[in-house]
C-alpha cells in the first residue's frame, strides 16, 4: 500500500492494570516516516509525541483489529478514526473465512501457504469438530458438500485472512487451484462471508480437537504471521512424519505470554525480549504428535524428536551447525526464530494445556 505522506489515524485501548481501566487513545501512524503519535481521548491531552517505531513495527501491522506493542503497553486497534483512514484500509482489511473439510485436513499447510502467498494474512485458524447430525447438516448446506464428508476422524479447519477484496479474491483463487472441489470451501460474496462467520467461528469455536495425550506444543511466533509463512511451517513440520492433532490461533496478554515463558525468566538474557515477540501479534498454537506403527510414541519421544527438528532457539547457531531445522529455515535472530517448542518432555502436556484449555476457555468461555 503506498501512502506517500499520509497519515492514518485509529482509536486504540489499552488496558491500565493499576486503576483497572480501559483507556482509550487517537493513534495516528506516519507512513512515509514510521512515526506513531498518541493522545488521549478523554482528557485531549498528548500521550506520546511523534515518535520513531523500531523496525520490526511496520505500515503493515496498522489496522482495524491490531495489536501493537509500543512503549510496553499492548494497545488494541478498535476502529478507524477518521473517514480517509476509512475509505484506505476498509477494503484492504477484508476478511474472509474458509473450511477445509477432514478429507483434506493432510493438505493443510498447502492450502495456507496457498492464500499467503497471494497476499493474504492470517487472523484466525482453528481445528475443530463437527457435534452431531444437524450441525453437519447445517454445514453442508453452507459449504455445498456431502455431510458424511464432514464427519471424519480428521478435524475440520476453519481459517480466516485479512487483504483487500479477500472474499472475491481467495474464492477466486481456489476456484483456480487444484483444491477446487476437493473439501476446500470459501465464500462467493461478502454476504455469504458472513454465514460462514456466523456458523464457523461461533458454535463450532467452542470445541477444540486437542487431546492433551502424549503430545508436544508447538507456536508459530507472531513475526512468521506477519511474513505470512505460517503455511510453509506447518508444511515442513508434517513433511517430517509430524501429526499437527489441534490448531488454534490467540492473541496473549502481557502477563499470559510472560506466565508461559516464566521458566526462561532468568536463564535467558532475551527473555523480555522473548515475551514482547510471543505478545506483538497473533501465534498459532499446535499440538503435535508423533504417529508410528500405528501407535503414538511415549511422552518423552515425542518432546525429544520434535525439539530435535526444531533446532537450537539461537538461529545462527542452528544454520550453522544444523541447517535443516526448522528454525534455521525460517528464524530470523535469537528473538524471531519462527517457533517456540517445549523443552522438556514432562512439558510437553503441560504446555499444550496452557493453550487449549486454560487460555482456550478464557477466549470461548
Amino acid at each position: 500500500m503506498e501512502c506517500n505522506e499520509r497519515v492514518l489515524s485509529f482509536v486504540a485501548e489499552w488496558f491500565d492494570p493499576h486503576p483497572q481501566i480501559v483507556k482509550q487513545y487517537l493513534l495516528k501512524y506516519h507512513c512515509s516516516t514510521n512515526e506513531v503519535e498518541m493522545k488521549d481521548i478523554q482528557t485531549k491531552r498528548i500521550f506520546l509525541r511523534k515518535t520513531k517505531l523500531p523496525p520490526s513495527l511496520k505500515e503493515s501491522d496498522f489496522f482495524k483489529g491490531a495489536k501493537i506493542l509500543l512503549l510496553s503497553r499492548d494497545l488494541k486497534v478498535i476502529e478507524y478514526a477518521d473517514t480517509i483512514t476509512r475509505t484506505l484500509l476498509e477494503s484492504m482489511d477484508e476478511l474472509t473465512t474458509c473450511v477445509l473439510s477432514p478429507a483434506l485436513y493432510e493438505s493443510l499447510g498447502d492450502v495456507v501457504t496457498l492464500i499467503e502467498l497471494a497476499g493474504f494474512t492470517l487472523v484466525d485458524l482453528k481445528s475443530t469438530c463437527l457435534r452431531d447430525v444437524k450441525e453437519a447438516d447445517a454445514a453442508a448446506d453452507l459449504l455445498r458438500m456431502d455431510p458424511d464428508e464432514l464427519f471424519r476422524p480428521e478435524p475440520l479447519v476453519v481459517m480466516s485472512f485479512r487483504g483487500s477484496n479477500s472474499v472475491v479474491a481467495v474464492h477466486d483463487l481456489v476456484q483456480s487451484s487444484s483444491f477446487a472441489g476437493r473439501g476446500l470451501s470459501c465464500p462467493s460474496d461478502p454476504d455469504e462471508a458472513v454465514a460462514y462467520t456466523n456458523l464457523f467461528m461461533t458454535g463450532q469455536s467452542s470445541r477444540t480437537t486437542a487431546t492433551l495425550e502424549e503430545c508436544t506444543c508447538c507456536v508459530i511466533k507472531p513475526h512468521a504471521v506477519r511474513e505470512r509463512i505460517v503455511g510453509a511451517i506447518l508444511r515442513e513440520i508434517a513433511s517430517r512424519g509430524f501429526v499437527i492433532s489441534a490448531v488454534a490461533t490467540f492473541r496473549l496478554e502481557r502477563a499470559a505470554a510472560a506466565e508461559f515463558l516464566e521458566v526462561y525468566g532468568g536463564v535467558v538474557p532475551e527473555y523480555r525480549e522473548m515475551v514482547d515477540e510471543m505478545c506483538s501479534g497473533l501465534v498459532v498454537a499446535l499440538e503435535i504428535r508423533l504417529l508410528e506403527l500405528g501407535g503414538f510414541n511415549q511422552q518423552e519421544d515425542i518432546v525429544e524428536t520434535f525439539r530435535a527438528h526444531a533446532g537450537p532457539w539461537d538461529v545462527n547457531m542452528a544454520k550453522e551447525l544444523h541447517p535443516d531445522t526448522i528454525r534455521a529455515i525460517f528464524g530470523r535472530d535469537r528473538i524471531r526464530n519462527a517457533i517456540h517448542c517445549t523443552d522438556l518432555p514432562k512439558d510437553g502436556v503441560t504446555e499444550c494445556e496452557y493453550f487449549f484449555k486454560i487460555i482456550w476457555d478464557l477466549h470461548v468461555g
